[in-house]
């Protein structure tokens, strides 16, 4: 999994993330989602690196029984996704080559706000409260000539030149294509939309 871009503060939760899904240069790429939106908590789950633990943990949490928020799920996240990761690990020893991310973004029902979390496998998925404000993935190095403060609509513009970025290293590279999808979450609801193709 590759581009993530998201944008947050106390009213809204904009993320946007590419849909190329590419696991060696032996596999021909495929495309997937890679945001998930649960109404019934008012939350968006993205995640970059492995698609099959990002896909596990949406199952996971969409199948709690009781209408939870953002907050009462991080309060659990960081055990449960070590735990998952460890079953993973020993089903699919390819895992052990990769790392993990999986972001959550809500409306918390204690503040009234939205909140960000953010769980890395390099952290042993500790829980980190992301920082109001523009956050991406992979850095990007040249920002030059990107209109930031025109986000969510200079997205494939930002993707663009982290794919440009990406296509320049020789190892650790992070593809990224496909089209730009944009999960937009307020108090008030949801929407879904997408920016055109990358490629």
């Amino acid at each position: 999994m590759s581009s993530l871009l998201f944008y947050t503060d106390e009213n809204e939760a904009i993320v946007a993330t590419d849909t190329l899904l590419h696991y060696s240069v032996d596999t021909p790429p495929g495309f997937t989602s890679k945001t998930f939106a649960i109404p019934h908590m008012r939350m968006i789950i993205a995640a970059t690196g492995s698609a099959l633990l990002f896909n596990r943990w949406i199952g996971l949490v969409n199948y709690q029984g009781a209408s939870l928020n953002v907050d009462a799920v991080d309060a659990h996240a960081t055990e449960a996704l070590q735990s998952l990761w460890g079953e993973l690990n020993a089903q699919f020893p390819a895992l052990h080559q990769q790392t993990a991310t999986v972001y959550h973004f809500g409306l918390s029902d204690d503040a009234g706000v939205i909140h960000g979390f953010a769980y890395r496998s390099e952290s042993d998925f500790r829980s980190e409260r992301l920082k109001y404000g523009l956050g991406h993935k992979p850095k990007l190095v040249d920002r030059t000539g990107i209109d930031w403060n025109a986000f969510p609509h200079s997205a494939p513009e930002i993707m663009r030149a982290q794919a440009r970025q990406e296509d320049e290293k020789v190892k650790d590279r992070v593809y990224i294509g496909g089209s730009v999808q944009v999960t937009h979450l307020t108090k008030s609801g949801f929407s879904t939309y997408s920016l055109g193709e990358l490629d």
